[in-house]
């Protein structure tokens, strides 16, 4: 019932709007329990030596995650600071012959385009975050196999007062965590897009690309993923879903 209530609330806002509806949350991060500290501070080691639980690695000296927190709070969330790099994964510019050394078209999540085939979540529409998990055998997927998070799910992010609903839509390096779509970037109040053509569409991105250093607070829920998303109704949904998942975190957390 609340759902279809939100669901009616949100059914006339604009994608844009709706993105970023949402009061601005407090994070109570005194009240969660470390999840693994030794992985905790296997970032703060990569930051400093580019080495993650004995693997040689390359970036972190160079954008460091600057994880200083990573708990699991009393209502399930899972809660993390860190800095916010700049995913353009899933964008038009990304899947361009313009791209990136980095970018990349496909992102973790995909979504059905109505025609049998699928179609990325565009980095440039859709706030999303990245999650770690590609690496060696001994390391790939244990953010999700420590925090039960996986692509779909849903969460939000706060920095500088500002809360945005997000989706987990892409995964990353491993030993990388803090990073965010373009769009997300926009909710926050940085546009990353330097040009745009006459349809819209970003052909050029500022240079350099530069994180947010550090002080970013995202919450996830873990299992919150739904099947049914689709590119006509991500925008709309994301909102939804994470004023719902809120609401249910605040009366498990006020009992």
């Amino acid at each position: 019932m609340l759902r279809t209530l939100l669901l009616g609330l949100l059914a006339t806002v604009t994608p844009p709007a709706a993105q970023a509806a949402g009061a601005p949350a407090t994070v109570d991060l005194s009240a969660g329990q470390s999840l693994d500290e030794a992985y905790r501070q296997e970032f703060g080691l990569c930051d400093a030596k580019d080495r993650f639980r004995g693997h040689r690695v390359h970036g972190c000296r160079n954008d460091p995650n600057a994880v200083t927190a990573l708990r699991r709070l009393p209502d399930g969330t899972i809660a993390y600071v860190s800095k916010l790099a700049v995913d353009l994964d899933g964008s038009p510019f990304a899947c361009s012959p313009k791209h990136g050394a980095m970018d990349q078209c496909p992102t973790a999540l995909m979504l059905p385009d109505g025609r049998g085939g699928e179609v990325p979540v565009d980095a440039d529409r859709i706030p999303y975050v990245v999650i770690p998990w590609e690496g060696p055998s001994d390391v790939e997927g244990q953010f999700t196999a420590l925090t039960g998070v996986k692509a779909g799910d849903f969460g939000y992010v706060v920095h500088d007062g500002v809360t945005v609903p997000v989706i987990v839509a892409d995964t990353g390096p491993f030993e990388k965590l803090g990073e965010g779509s373009i769009a997300l970037h926009r909710a926050l109040g940085r546009e990353l897009c330097a040009k745009r053509n006459t349809a819209g569409v970003c052909v050029r991105v500022v240079d350099p690309m530069e994180s947010i250093q550090g002080d970013v607070v995202t919450v996830l829920f873990p299992g919150s993923a739904r099947d049914d998303l689709t590119p006509a109704t991500i925008a709309r949904t994301i909102p939804v879903e994470v004023a719902l998942l809120r609401a249910q975190a605040s009366h498990r957390r006020n009992g």
